[in-house]
């Protein structure tokens, strides 16, 4: 594997790298430096050329240019793929009393299970798509995510007669499932590819935040789908759903499109010195991660204290309406909840930028806020606490927030640990523990009579746990240390 540092430049490299130096950083144009020690070179002149929050101050070669309109073409892709995912995988859970009177036998156990299937398939195929991916390049696998969830989509759309419905709905599940596997690993990889390292942890932050985002168009079903009531038929309540499939399937086409058409590579100019740098190859990336302790103790954290809440935004309304807060309503607590959670970890992923050292701190103030958030939540179920309107939402979107915070947060600190593990093998395991804690807590609805009550008490024990393990975390910088010391 290739070494990276100065003193293992070649010496034309070195002589280039000290040139520059010596000339008071006035370089020569993109082309002519060695693309691997291209960011080793000038750390100021790095940020010019991959800016993501705004334009002003970009070089004006060509090349340049090309790498910044490219870079924001694949992030903005990305992410609406990755939101378009989140609203397909949340389709049911906002409009369960509709679905539920609708077709018989869609009761919690049901709308559960569909999102469920997304979990599962993310643990089973996430191995063999990180896999595809490292030998085939990130654009196949945008590619192929694209084309699943367009014929999952599809599938969907074919018809209201039970029980077929149920089983294509299932089916489509799957599908986005497989897809997921990519889009939801492929942050890290992106910001490694297009992103110097003052900005990496905020480009998977925006991407994160992207991703919660699609919750909110889910939240919004209830404009299309009108909840059951005087005057509203079984076939109204069907046309409503097939409508609002179709809308989903007309989207994931056109998503398709734009996806074969424009969706870059790798950028010609790499950011870092790191992202030029050859990684462990798949087998003996997945035997390092295994044995490093620190990547585990994380795995386990971010299992416990994010994958509970994730699962729970796609069941909220099972948790609202002993509140007395219906379909309608819970509309807009599930909205406030997902817009906070959006903006949050770009809060979180700048902070850890400027202040990459404080990680550890950062994630358990999080976890702890989270926990904090849940608990009044949970007086508020039991009645410990008077049920207000303003303290569900606040305590519901603060819980949210804290929690989706730290997301980017540990991706970074999991890829530096593990470096040079690729980017793409170490988000798919973090990844991949979140999607089977977020599976195990689903599963508990197909229990008979569980009821509803168990929810609150997850919550906050998930988010507060983690905290002892990350006390423990021997805390490196591997990646980080490289790219900043150039």
């Amino acid at each position: 594997m290739k070494s990276c540092s100065f003193q293992n430049l070649s010496s034309d490299a070195k002589h280039f790298t000290l040139m520059a130096y010596s000339s008071g950083g006035s370089l020569p144009p993109p082309r002519a430096l060695p693309l691997p020690f291209q960011d080793a070179v000038s750390k100021r002149r790095r940020s010019e050329w991959c800016r993501f929050f705004g334009g002003a101050g970009l070089g004006s070669s060509h090349v340049v240019q090309q790498c910044h309109q490219k870079l924001q073409i694949s992030c903005d892709l990305k992410s609406d793929t990755d939101l378009l995912r989140v609203v397909l995988w949340n389709t049911w859970g906002p409009i369960s009393e509709s679905v539920g009177a609708a077709f018989p036998g869609w009761g919690s156990s049901t709308v559960a299970m569909t999102a469920n299937w997304g979990m599962i398939m993310f643990v089973v195929f996430v191995g063999p798509m990180c896999w595809a991916t490292q030998r085939c390049g990130l654009r196949s696998g945008v590619v192929s995510s694209a084309v699943l969830m367009a014929v999952g989509t599809t599938l969907r759309c074919l018809t209201r007669s039970m029980p077929w419905f149920t089983i294509l709905a299932q089916l489509c599940a799957i599908l986005l499932g497989i897809a997921s596997t990519l889009i939801l690993a492929a942050p890290p990889l992106i910001a490694a590819d297009w992103f110097p390292p003052g900005e990496r942890t905020t480009a998977v932050a925006v991407m994160m935040g992207c991703s919660q985002l699609g919750s909110v168009g889910s939240y919004l079903e209830p404009f299309i789908v009108r909840v059951p009531g005087p005057g509203v038929t079984i076939e109204d309540l069907r046309n409503d759903i097939m409508r609002l499939l179709y809308i989903h399937a007309g989207f994931s086409g056109v998503l398709l499109l734009a996806v074969v058409v424009y969706f870059p590579s790798k950028p010609k100019i790499p950011p870092s010195v790191t992202s030029s740098c050859e990684r462990l190859n798949f087998i003996p990336g997945v035997l390092a991660c295994v044995r490093n302790k620190s990547l585990l103790l994380i795995l386990a954290s971010y299992a416990v204290s994010v994958g509970p809440a994730l699962a729970w935004v796609s069941v909220l309304n099972y948790s609202l309406l002993p509140l007395g807060i219906h379909q309608n309503e819970a509309m807009w607590v599930g909205v406030a909840a997902v817009v906070s959670s959006s903006v949050s970890p770009v809060f979180a992923g700048r902070f850890n930028d400027h202040f990459p050292r404080q990680v550890r701190t950062t994630l358990i103030c999080l976890m702890l806020l989270a926990a904090f958030s849940f608990y009044w939540f949970l007086l508020l179920s039991y009645g410990v606490l008077p049920v207000t309107k303003w303290q569900v939402y606040v305590s519901v979107s603060g819980g949210m927030a804290s929690g989706m915070a730290s997301i980017p947060l540990y991706y970074e600190l999991g890829v530096d640990l593990s470096y040079p593990v690729p980017e793409i093998l170490v988000s798919g395991l973090i990844t991949a523990s979140d999607n089977i804690s977020s599976s195990l807590f689903l599963l508990i609805f197909l229990i008979p009579n569980i009821g509803y009550e168990w929810i609150t008490y997850t919550l906050v024990l998930s988010c507060s746990l983690p905290v002892l393990l990350m006390l423990i975390v021997k805390v490196e910088h591997n990646r980080s240390d490289i790219d900043r010391s150039e």
